[in-house]
């Protein structure tokens, strides 16, 4: 049995998203243009600073086999999904502003936004084949249990185990990238064991960027997070940070400020 390397020069982050926005913006702004006027212009007011991570992730995954062309209709459909789950995401926490602008329930309201998320739902499945749909499906069902989840760890009165933390924030916030890579590398030809380690690679990334958001929403403050100092200390909300504290026998009291002192952890740009 033989394996084929396959070797591409190295690219920064920011050249990556750039070739994946421009690989998948065209379709992707087609399909959002069948959406009724006032949907889309919510959907469009999403995506305005979209970064594309997700079908980059896709793309990356079918190019490791040699085809990123393969996978254009998958990074499509992806992409339009994780844009469901965060205008979910942006109403179940209140949070007011995304990408550096104001959320996009916090411009149209409620209704609208819950309408568009479904719209978007749609036209994922919509580009989806029968299998690729069903692995969306799954990926989907596991963020909405997470989000079930961490509601009965937030109306628990006693301590959260770290394990459990992680457990919901892979159900939450890796299931989508995983699924991503998944589909990428079996849309360009990958074999069932290549699939499943480009599905734990995706897994990894996600989980990983979503500790990064953790520790930026508590210390980067406006301009690297577009959100306040200590935001999620501030609505108490129990992330990577706070549930690391806490299971190493931290007190979080006190004012935001104070209770990220107590954590035991400074991002090395605040003063």
């Amino acid at each position: 049995m033989t394996s084929t390397d396959v070797v591409a020069p190295p690219r920064s982050t920011q050249e990556v998203l750039a070739w994946c926005r421009s690989v998948v913006e065209a379709p992707l702004t087609a399909a959002v243009a069948t959406l009724p006027e006032e949907t889309r212009e919510v959907v469009d007011h999403h995506l305005a600073r979209h970064d594309f991570l997700v079908s980059a992730l896709a793309l990356l995954a079918a190019q490791a086999l040699g085809g990123a062309d393969e996978a254009v209709e998958v990074a499509v459909a992806v992409e339009l999904a994780q844009a469901h789950d965060q205008l979910h995401a942006d109403l179940m926490t209140r949070a007011v502003s995304r990408d550096h602008q104001p959320s996009a329930w916090v411009e149209f309201g409620d209704n609208r936004v819950v309408s568009a998320a479904e719209a978007l739902l749609s036209l994922a499945f919509a580009r989806s084949t029968k299998s690729q749909a069903m692995a969306l499906n799954v990926a989907l069902l596991s963020v909405v249990d997470g989000y079930v989840q961490e509601i009965e760890m937030e109306e628990r009165t006693g301590a959260v185990e770290l394990s459990e933390h992680l457990g919901v924030a892979a159900a939450k916030h890796a299931s989508l990238p995983a699924c991503a890579c998944e589909l990428g590398a079996l849309a360009a030809g990958a074999t069932r064991t290549q699939a499943d380690h480009l599905r734990d690679f995706g897994d990894d990334i996600g989980l990983a960027r979503r500790h990064v958001d953790d520790v930026l929403a508590i210390w980067g403050g406006p301009a690297l997070s577009g959100r306040p100092l200590y935001d999620d200390l501030a609505h108490d909300r129990r992330t990577l940070p706070v549930a690391a504290a806490l299971a190493a026998g931290a007190t979080l009291t006190g004012s935001p400020a104070e209770q990220a002192r107590g954590a035991g952890g400074r991002w090395p740009q605040v003063v």
